[in-house]
């Protein structure tokens, strides 16, 4: 039977992943009782012991950083709960921990041909546009597209709500024309026989296929799934959801300023998105090759 924690997590995170938040917690809540520190009352240097503790068992800091973060996801439910006032874990990060690379990205006119070819003969597929639509023009990830509700599309300003998550800041960004067409049809017409065929009562925006029951929550993570099989097809290159946001990102930092990007794409911390800023390499690249002696 699911617990408290296991609810809030599933509206932010994919099942795998709350697993494993689940599991680093139990751990953490034994070394708790070992150690007899209560763990509404942990104080930061409880919290930097336990990291200690993890050192001494071999983890690497990369695994560390994965066992805090799922601490910190424990105290946002405790907080939110009213249960504690303060997350003690917020202000705690690991140095010097290596960055896993980035996916090559996707030249951002293939993006855009993928989202103009893509089919619309079927109701799932018009529901698979208005998706690919949110991730190749706005960016989104998964976790974003599932907290999506009806309020967040603002269809006469020609605008759209992102809603903050775990990982990723809200903002307000601008829909493409285009989008707005099939978000319309999506919001009349196909949106209500979803409901009505998976019997859901929601206000979440994106419906997928499955019954989860009326008062249960549901994610959109299977749908997203489904649309990149699909994808693949057309485009073998297209790898996951991650690597479309790389190529956004990567777009927009030739049109905008880090920052601009920064409260564009989410990112709570700017060294986030100047991981993707390979404006200045090519720069360089142009440089050497105009300056080159042997030209």
């Amino acid at each position: 039977m699911k617990n408290e924690f296991e609810t809030y997590l599933e509206s932010r995170f994919r099942l795998n992943t709350i697993r494993g938040i689940i599991g680093e917690n139990k751990l953490y809540k034994l070394w708790c009782e070992k150690e007899n520190v209560q763990i509404e009352k942990v104080t930061y240097n409880d919290i930097l012991a336990y990291i200690n503790y993890c050192k001494e068992k071999g983890n690497r800091k990369r695994t560390i950083s994965s066992k805090l973060n799922c601490i910190k996801y424990y105290y946002d439910y405790l907080k939110s709960k009213q249960v504690i006032q303060i997350n003690p874990a917020t202000d705690i990060r690991l140095k010097n921990i290596e960055k896993s690379p980035l996916h090559a990205a996707i030249k951002y006119e293939e993006l855009e041909t993928l989202y103009q070819d893509y089919p619309t003969s079927g109701i799932l597929q018009k529901r698979n546009k208005c998706i690919l639509g949110l991730l190749i023009y706005q960016g989104l990830n998964t976790s974003e597209l599932n907290k999506l509700e009806i309020k967040d599309v603002k269809l006469e300003e020609g605008k759209i709500y992102i809603p903050s998550t775990a990982k990723s800041n809200s903002r307000i960004l601008k829909l493409e024309s285009h989008q707005i067409i099939q978000l319309q049809n999506y919001i009349l017409t196909i949106r209500p026989i979803l409901l009505s065929m998976t019997e859901k009562k929601t206000d979440q925006l994106l419906i997928s296929t499955g019954k989860t029951g009326i008062k249960k929550p549901h994610n959109i993570f299977s749908a997203v799934k489904g649309l990149l099989e699909y994808v693949r097809k057309m485009e073998p290159k297209i790898k996951d959801a991650k690597q479309i946001r790389a190529s956004v990102i990567n777009h927009w930092l030739k049109q905008y300023n880090i920052r601009q990007v920064q409260y564009m794409i989410g990112h709570k911390y700017v060294s986030s998105t100047e991981r993707y800023n390979t404006n200045k390499l090519e720069s360089l690249q142009e440089q050497i090759e105009k300056l080159h002696p042997m030209k």
